[in-house]
C-alpha cells in the first residue's frame, strides 16, 4: 500500500520559498520585539504568554530554514513544525483566557 504525503517536501533550491521564509522570520522577529517591549512595559502574565507564542511562531520559521538547507529530516521538520502549532495555539488561548478571568484592579464591578 502506497502512502500519500499530506505535506509537500519543498525543493531545496526554491528561491521563492527562501524569500517567503525570510520575510516570515523578519516579520515574526519584529512582532516578537514589539511583544517583548509591551511585556517590559506591562509586566503581566498575558503579555508573557504572547511573547512565548511569538517565540514559537518565530521558531517555525527557523525550523523551515533548517529544513530548506537539509539540516532537518522531513520527519523531524514536521514534528517540530506541528508541535510549534500546538504550542502556539495553547499559548494564545491561555493568554486570552487568563486576561479574561483575572479581575482588573480599579474597574467597576
Amino acid at each position: 500500500m502506497a502512502t500519500i504525503p499530506l505535506h509537500a517536501v519543498p525543493d531545496i533550491g526554491s528561491a521563492t520559498l527562501l524569500i517567503l521564509v525570510t520575510i516570515a522570520a523578519m516579520g515574526t522577529a519584529l512582532l516578537l520585539g514589539v511583544a517583548f517591549a509591551a511585556l517590559v512595559r506591562r509586566r503581566s502574565r498575558p503579555y508573557l504568554l504572547l511573547v512565548a507564542a511569538f517565540t514559537a511562531l518565530f521558531a517555525r520559521s527557523v525550523v523551515a530554514g533548517f529544513s530548506m538547507f537539509g539540516m532537518l529530516s522531513p520527519t523531524t521538520h514536521h514534528f517540530f513544525e506541528h508541535g510549534m502549532d500546538v504550542l502556539l495555539i495553547a499559548l494564545v488561548v491561555a493568554a486570552v483566557y487568563y486576561a479574561r478571568t483575572v479581575s482588573h484592579e480599579g474597574s467597576a464591578v
